[in-house]
């Protein structure tokens, strides 16, 4: 596409992302990351399709989410591929769609290890020695390794997330925690942030981290 943001191959011209929703596990041992990303989009043009951006992503499935929550199945199409921006995720919609539409998208995928929002590190190389750790950089134009996005800093989204890590570990993001809960051997870590940001800004941490209060609304 490139016509709005020379960096994205997103149709940011005819379509943008206003919020976006993360169910992640993040494994370890396979150094990925697998799970959902809900898109909550709004239609800038009459369009027939959405496209995003990918990096190194495997995407398993998409589909359109209806307001009384049915799916209806999306046709992907991922042979767009540039050596710099990545894979355009072009998913084709059932049929066109007016200007001012409200669309929500869910998709299935995994990250890779080749994929250059992601960094992990074993036991070893953390201070610990005992847990292994794992931590994002999506600036420049990373996010579209960690989740499909219209990665463009022209598109301001709020974004939630629920979060899975094998216990003892906890995760942090770029959002207000907002609770956690015991599930077996993992704790789910969920978050929630309104303010509206690039997608170069979202952000993830997962391992043996503990806090320290520095005044009554500060820790770090």
């Amino acid at each position: 596409m490139f016509e709005i943001d020379p960096n994205s191959q997103s149709n940011l011209g005819e379509v943008t992302t206003s919020h976006v929703h993360l169910e992640l596990a993040v494994d370890f041992a396979a150094r990925k990351l697998a799970g959902t990303a809900t898109l909550a989009l709004k239609t800038l043009e009459c369009t027939d399709q959405i496209v995003l951006d990918t990096a190194h992503l495997v995407i398993k499935s998409a589909s359109l989410e209806s307001a009384d929550d049915r799916t209806e199945a999306l046709d992907i199409d991922m042979t767009t591929i540039h050596k710099v921006y990545g894979t355009a995720l072009r998913l084709r919609l059932p049929a066109m769609v007016a200007k001012g539409t409200s669309l929500r998208i869910l998709i299935s995928y995994e990250t890779t290890p080749k994929g250059g929002a992601i960094q992990f590190l074993d036991a070893e190389q953390t201070l610990g020695k005992k847990h292994p750790y794992l931590f994002t950089q999506c600036e420049e134009i990373h996010a579209r390794s960690l989740f499909p996005c219209q990665d463009s800093p022209s598109v301001k989204i709020s974004y939630s997330a629920s979060i899975r890590v094998p216990k003892p570990l906890t995760a942090l993001m770029s959002a207000i925690a907002t609770g956690s809960s015991d599930e077996g051997d993992s704790t789910v870590f969920k978050f929630e942030q309104n303010t509206t940001i690039p997608s170069y800004l979202v952000a993830l941490v997962a391992g043996n981290l503990v806090s320290a209060e520095i005044s009554h609304r500060c820790a770090v």
